[in-house]
């Protein structure tokens, strides 16, 4: 009996655990989304590196970037040209699904798992 218990609880802890494949970039923000709040936001980065999986995004300034990708859960609050860098993972549903705000941009959305900002 005990067996089968340490086995259910390994396998709920296994399907609880977060499978992504997260990559370098680097890029400059341009512009930021509110998700749930002024302190909970996703910044709109254009990339540098990679250079292939950004979309078309059009900020509040109604400026046209190539090649953008709105980032969340930064730990710390950026501003438009700050030069970022560190890694990332795809996640295309987080605005859908942990945001009170949804805006109709084009554009892949991203989580970071470690974030620098280049002075």
């Amino acid at each position: 009996m005990k067996h089968c218990i340490i086995i259910a609880l390994a396998s709920l802890l296994y399907v609880g655990c977060n499978n992504y494949e997260d990559f370098e970039f680097t890029g400059i923000v341009v512009d930021y989304q509110e998700c749930t709040g002024i302190t909970d936001l996703g910044y709109a980065i254009k990339l540098s590196a990679p250079d292939t999986i950004g979309g078309e995004y059009m900020t509040r300034d109604t400026v046209l970037y190539n090649n953008v990708v709105v980032v969340f859960g930064a730990d710390r609050f950026l501003h438009k040209g700050d030069n970022v860098s560190g890694r990332i993972y795809l996640d295309p549903n987080y605005s859908k699904t942990e945001c009170y705000y949804h805006y109709n941009q084009n554009v892949p959305e991203a989580r970071f798992t470690k974030l620098k900002v280049i002075k």
